[in-house]
């Protein structure tokens, strides 16, 4: 039922709200892997429970081989901008961001390996490309659904803009003031609304929610691979 659906769709916002200010204001940062999985893992449960098919997850097996496919040849031109981003001068400084050189290599390798495609990429892939749209699909234009996720993954981007916004030189460059820091964060969901958009393109160019996990991992990863090597540069 229409009503019924409409109802989940507003119970998963809440989830979402809930669980975006869970994580960015009370999991500590060890547990962000395996907390973040959980909500992936119940997400999907709820989503199932909602009747959603497989195949509007992203998650029918006989796709997951195109999934990967679509993802691997999308992660390269991905990860090469990134590179020569961070290797042009004119847009070099806006890779340094002091999370990245936080620590030493255990501390790369884990970020690189562990967290970001772990606890970032299949954690909200699974929840935003996977569940929450899959969802949507269930009583809405595909554009309309795909429109409303990738707004949601935006508004996911708002607590953990303004935690790091004075680790990099966004921060610097927006200054001080309510204003300006309040554009800086509007921009941030902005830029990461359209990625949902990117992703979610992904998704059904894949026809599995595989493809915009390797995308989603190769793009932070490579950014922060980036990051480390230009601070390591001067």
């Amino acid at each position: 039922p229409v009503n019924g659906l409409a109802r989940a769709e507003l119970a998963a916002a809440a989830a979402l709200a809930g669980w975006n200010a869970a994580i960015n204001r009370v999991i500590p940062s060890p547990a962000y892997v395996p907390a973040n999985l959980a909500a992936a893992a119940l997400a999907l449960a709820a989503a199932r429970r909602s009747q959603v098919p497989a195949a509007d997850l992203g998650l029918d097996p006989a796709r997951a081989g195109r999934g990967l496919r679509v993802g691997l040849a999308a992660a390269g031109p991905v990860a090469a901008l990134v590179a020569a981003g961070a290797a042009t001068p004119a847009t070099r400084r806006w890779f340094l961001d002091r999370r990245a050189t936080a620590g030493g290599t255990g501390h790369a390798l884990y970020h690189a390996l562990v967290r970001i495609p772990l606890g970032t990429a299949v954690a909200e892939e699974t929840i935003f490309r996977g569940a929450l749209l899959g969802l949507l699909l269930q009583h809405q234009p595909r554009a309309r659904a795909v429109a409303v996720s990738s707004a949601l993954f935006g508004c996911w981007h708002v607590l953990p803009t303004l935690d790091t916004l004075a680790l990099n030189p966004v921060g610097e460059a927006v200054g001080d003031g309510p204003a300006r820091t309040g554009g800086a964060v509007l921009a941030a969901a902005a830029v990461t609304a359209v990625a949902g958009l990117g992703f979610s393109w992904l998704r059904f160019r894949g026809d599995s929610v595989l493809a915009p996990v390797v995308v989603h991992a190769a793009l932070n990863s490579s950014a922060f691979a980036a990051a480390r090597l230009v601070a390591s540069r001067g």
